[in-house]
């Protein structure tokens, strides 16, 4: 049997080409509004999605790049003939499985290295009381710089994984920001497990309001259900659901 290595070859390729990514876009232009206040930095950041996007688009055009999962995971699993369930009633696609089980091992791996290292206890330190921690002798700057390398990274991993799911273009980016910013908020600024529970709330209630008998009840439901979440949730508790006080706050 022939093995498909091109997705393996993709991760191993896109650590260094996404930390070096990481690291000028952070030396570059980030560093200079992390005093800034945070409009400022959502604001460039957004501009500077804007203008990779158009890079992008100029060296690989408009039109979607088919990129299929590998062989070995083609197809579905049927988990209603599984349980008992009459076959093809609940499928899921095998690389839709193995995305989900790389994501939870990533953002199992991010969460260790922030809560049980040295260094990722001095970078919530920081978060939390930047000048406390400059006073200390320690070098914060250093070490934000390299945990946006790391966002970098994790990022192009999850985007090599995806691309076999929905076919990568130059403007597949800007379609995830907005979401991606709801659902930061709604965990709560700083908070990593915030931001993974919030993802999987909003997430699921969108995949119930995508469903065919509640599209019918409510038309259109399926794009604004994350929306009024996000603002309930936000009238309700100010700092999302996990939010701490003194985290990301001027």
């Amino acid at each position: 049997a022939i093995i498909d290595w091109s997705v393996p070859l993709a991760i191993l390729f896109s650590i260094p080409i996404m930390a070096l990514v990481g690291l000028v876009m952070e030396r570059g232009l980030i560093k200079h509004f992390y005093k800034r206040p945070h409009a400022d930095q959502i604001l460039v950041t957004f501009g500077l999605a804007i203008v990779l996007q158009e890079i992008i688009k100029y060296f690989y055009g408009a039109n979607p790049i088919p990129t299929p999962a590998p062989t070995a995971f083609a197809g579905s699993f049927d988990f209603g003939a599984l349980v008992g369930m009459d076959p093809n009633v609940i499928i899921y696609p095998y690389w839709r499985i193995v995305y989900f089980l790389f994501a939870a091992l990533i953002v199992g791996a991010v969460f260790a290295f922030l809560r049980f290292t040295t260094f990722g206890m001095v970078v919530r330190a920081g978060m939390a009381d930047r000048e406390t921690v400059g006073l200390l002798g320690i070098d914060i700057d250093r070490r934000f710089t390299f945990m946006f390398a790391l966002a970098a990274v994790v990022a192009g991993l999850a985007g090599v994984m995806y691309a076999p799911i929905n076919s990568p273009n130059y403007h597949m980016g800007m379609d995830f920001l907005v979401l991606s910013f709801v659902v930061v908020v709604v965990g709560g600024m700083g908070s990593l497990p915030g931001a993974v529970a919030a993802g999987f709330l909003l997430g699921i209630l969108e995949s119930f309001a995508s469903m065919a008998q509640v599209v019918a009840l409510f038309p259109g439901i399926n794009q604004i259900i994350i929306y009024l979440v996000a603002i309930v949730i936000l009238l309700t508790r100010p700092r999302g659901l996990m939010g701490r006080k003194g985290v990301m706050e001027s």
